[in-house]
């Protein structure tokens, strides 16, 4: 017997942990992570391993992760009501705007994995054979430079940014 697709029950939680998820899931440096495993099947083991960055309600990447991921996957009507749990919009997205809002979202992961520059740009070189990367590891990059300074971030100082409420790796 095969495993089945993993699946998720929610015990607790609400609309911002759910919209957090989907973001994190949905990144770049997620999906990197669980590729190192995965060539053709993802079963509950590897799915359950997959790490999730924990950040408090308050910090301000993990507001953001929420805010795009709502906004991305909200697509039409239908998401109405959580839109609004959200406090984001809901439609369609024009394609350059849907892509500044992925790569932002790329950015915003990165940092709230705690990796470098150098990490990102290892993990876009790395994350598929043949694949355009250039453009959009550029502009993930604007966006992770964008938000270092926003909150002084360097990564080369986990307990500062521990006490800073931005890592929460421990």
């Amino acid at each position: 017997m095969r495993d089945a697709d993993p699946l998720l029950l929610w015990e607790r939680g609400d609309e911002t942990d759910e919209a957090y998820l989907i973001g994190v899931l949905s990144s770049i440096p997620a999906d990197w992570y669980a590729r190192r495993f995965v060539e053709k099947h993802l079963d509950y083991y590897i799915f359950n391993g997959i790490p999730i960055p924990r950040a408090s309600s308050e910090n301000q990447l993990r507001r953001r992760a929420v805010n795009l991921a709502g906004r991305l996957a909200a697509v039409d009507d239908r998401y109405t009501d959580w839109a609004e749990a959200l406090g984001v919009d809901y439609g369609p997205l024009d394609e350059d705007t849907k892509q500044e809002k992925i790569c932002e979202l790329d950015a915003v992961v990165a940092h709230l994995y705690g990796l470098s520059r150098d990490h990102v740009e290892v993990i876009f070189e790395t994350f598929h054979d043949g694949w355009d990367y250039d453009e959009r590891l550029e502009r993930v990059l604007d966006y992770y430079a964008d938000w270092a300074d926003r909150l002084d971030l360097d990564h080369a100082n986990r307990e500062a940014e521990q006490a800073a409420g931005t890592r929460n790796d421990d």
